[in-house]
């Protein structure tokens, strides 16, 4: 203000030759009145941002009808600026260059900002999806610029079912020289589902400028009934190591956010691993066995194994040449709860060459064994695709998803038969296995066979080459195959319920920024339900409610919000509807931080003010230290910019006397020849 007052004659004698204008920016520019050269300021800079690019860009739209014949912006410099106001000032300094008009920056403020006080948190991580009684990490970082030497509690605080904020874990960290991050790193287990509010904290100090940012929060989801997979892989076989299924098969189990694998490799080495304390400790669900041999584990293990699965786990032998007879598993724990009966001499040995007599040759079709395997929900792969990877003469490769008709023969039709199989016989089935799928050939050899022993369940799954239905572009069969094999067996498939489901781009956004959203309906066996009509409303952090009107895109639903203006937390609502039917309901919500993006790093970048001025330097822009103003103003006045127009000169010569007579010349001479030859 002191500067402005001491130019004011400078800038009253510029303003006699030349049209002068006065903005203030911040978020919006807004125009000054001039009186005398002394600028009306407002009394306190109010302001919430600073967006140099867009009130430099502004500034050039309202006097688009004229010549600028020059630009003076004074600031520190300072771009603190959140959509849609972010433009960066580089591509307004480059409009200026092109229209030739100079830039003169003024710098004001100190850098780095190496004398400021603060406890900050930055970087909160967290997985947004968590399992109830499942330990869960969050993640920090904490900067203490001016505070070195100094130990300070980080506390992490948890929502509680009353909505309520409470501790559940403090860490004490050493600020050392206070100019570094330091690393945060706190652990909870929530009991409960639902979703919940979690932040990290620090307690303000004296001398502090900004508070706001002594905390940062975020929401989590946190689920029932996790699907805890422990997949265990032979690690030998004749012909080589692990086969490819493990690989693929984990693949497709690891895009369902409900299921957990835990992969373990047992190379025989030491021979028979004791796995009987994590069978007992009963923390699996489902156990998946992988050409594994009988040898792997010790016979405590089986048993333990075994007693698990009477327990209520779920159990699956895939095939392979160590599986079932081949394996060894006449003589252990597991032959009682198999759904097969395993036959003797039927072992396969490593160093013995392969037997044929207990393999089922390929390839083997596979298809629904009627009548329960038809109707049972593993089987169903209704509304799948199939991926087709185009490539064009060019080289350029295009992907094709063919949706299927609802009927799942179909499904099944087009799935590549299998490698091979282990050999099952009919003959061999227990009084309560069920036969789910079969071999299409005038046998009917079974091939995924479901018994229950005790409260548990078990699948014996002759195949070990469903890897191929991924290579042949029906991955979204593979996936739902695999995933419904393991719900069926941790018994999910009891679950008869709906769900709504909303999913959020980001559970923190920055204020005044758009919130992107996904939502949908599926029913238990995880399809979209197609017809579902969702009602969508969210609530501010003051109490309104807004309706939100969502798109339908594909089998799901799309929205965006866009009125974040206000900091705290926003709830959004969802009730889908089939008709009269009420599928259910569903809320998220996601977090405004009250952010102080002006005074979180309140420094000047006279380097970023450099780089505009410097970027019209060709039509003479400077960067000037703040002093120099009043000497600009007067040598502005003095002597104004040159002004540079181009102008394109149009030369016609049929306007031109000498064209003229040329034209009228010849026209009488060719008519004087024509008269005289006797042509007219």
């Amino acid at each position: 203000k002191s500067l402005l007052a001491a130019s004011a004659d400078d800038l009253e004698k510029l303003a006699e030759t030349w049209d002068t204008s006065a903005y203030r920016f911040d978020t919006t520019t807004a125009p000054l009145t001039i009186e005398s050269g002394k600028i009306d300021l407002p009394p306190t800079p109010a302001g919430e941002q600073t967006a140099l690019g867009a009130a430099i860009g502004d500034v050039l739209d309202r006097h688009a009808s004229g010549r600028v014949l020059g630009v003076l912006l004074l600031s520190d410099g300072a771009q603190r600026a959140v959509a849609p106001n972010d433009l960066p000032p580089q591509v307004a300094a480059r409009r200026m260059a092109a229209e030739n008009i100079p830039l003169y920056t003024f710098t004001f403020g100190k850098s780095g900002g190496s004398d400021r006080a603060d406890l900050a948190i930055d970087d909160l991580l967290t997985n947004e999806s968590i399992f109830a009684e499942a330990p869960t990490e969050v993640r920090g970082q904490l900067s203490s610029p001016g505070f070195a030497n100094q130990r300070v509690a980080v506390q992490l605080l948890w929502e509680n079912a009353d909505r309520k904020m409470e501790v559940v874990d403090t860490v004490q960290i050493d600020t050392q020289n206070g100019k570094q991050s330091l690393p945060i790193l706190l652990r909870h287990t929530p009991q409960t589902p639902g979703e919940y509010k979690v932040t990290l904290r620090v307690d303000p100090r004296e001398g502090e400028l900004v508070t706001t940012n002594n905390e940062a929060s975020t929401f989590v989801t946190v689920r029932k009934g996790g699907v805890n997979v422990l997949y265990l892989v032979g690690a030998k076989r004749i012909g080589g190591g692990p086969g490819p299924e493990q690989r693929f098969v984990r693949a497709a189990l690891a895009q369902s956010p409900d299921i957990v694998v835990e992969r373990r490799l047992l190379n025989y080495q030491p021979a028979e691993v004791d796995l009987r304390e994590v069978f007992q400790k009963g923390d699996v669900d489902v156990v998946i066995l992988d050409d594994v041999d009988a040898r792997a584990l010790s016979l405590s293990s089986w048993q333990a194994l075994a007693e698990l699965v009477r327990g209520g786990a779920g159990l699956m032998m895939t095939g392979g040449y160590h599986s079932f007879g081949p394996g060894g598993f006449r003589e252990t724990p597991l032959a009682d709860v198999l759904p097969i009966d395993i036959g003797p001499a039927q072992r396969q040995s490593f160093d013995e060459p392969l037997r044929t007599d207990v393999q089922l040759r390929g390839p083997v079709r596979m298809r629904p064994a009627a009548p329960l395997g038809v109707r049972h929900p593993i089987m169903q792969l209704s509304d799948v695709g199939r991926t087709i990877l185009s490539v064009d003469e060019s080289g350029s490769s295009a992907t094709d998803r063919i949706v299927h008709p609802t009927d799942s023969a179909a499904v099944w039709n087009e799935l590549p038969p299998l490698d091979g199989a282990n050999l099952f016989d009919r003959r061999d089935l227990k009084p309560n296995a069920a036969v789910l799928a079969e071999a299409d050939d005038s046998r009917r050899h079974p091939l995924l066979v479901a018994g229950q022993p005790g409260d548990g369940r078990v699948l014996a799954f002759a195949g070990d080459s469903t890897w191929r239905w991924q290579m042949q572009g029906l991955g979204d069969a593979h996936r739902r195959f695999w995933r419904q094999a393991v719900l069926w067996l941790a018994k999910k498939d009891e679950q008869t319920e709906g769900q709504v489901w909303i999913k959020l781009a980001g559970r923190r956004v920055m204020r005044g920024t758009r919130v992107d959203f996904t939502l949908g309906a599926e029913n238990s066996r995880g399809e979209p339900v197609l017809a579902a009509r969702p009602t969508v409303t969210l609530e501010t952090p003051d109490g309104r409610t807004v309706d939100v009107r969502p798109t339908k895109s594909g089998d799901h639903w799309s929205a965006i919000f866009r009125e974040t203006d206000k900091p705290g937390d926003y709830r959004i609502r969802v009730t889908a509807n089939d008709g009269a039917q009420q599928l259910g309901t569903a809320e998220a919500r996601f977090l405004v931080p009250d952010q102080d993006v002006e005074l979180d790093r309140p420094a000047a970048e006279p380097s970023l003010m450099a780089q505009l001025a410097e970027m019209t330097a060709a039509a003479g822009g400077k960067a000037l230290a703040p002093e120099e103003l009043p000497t600009l103003l007067a040598t502005l006045a003095a002597e104004p910019p040159k002004l540079l127009e181009e102008v394109v000169a149009k030369v016609t010569y049929w306007d031109t006397w000498p064209f003229f007579l040329a034209f009228v010349t010849l026209l009488g001479t060719e008519w004087y020849l024509r008269k005289r030859w006797g042509l007219v």
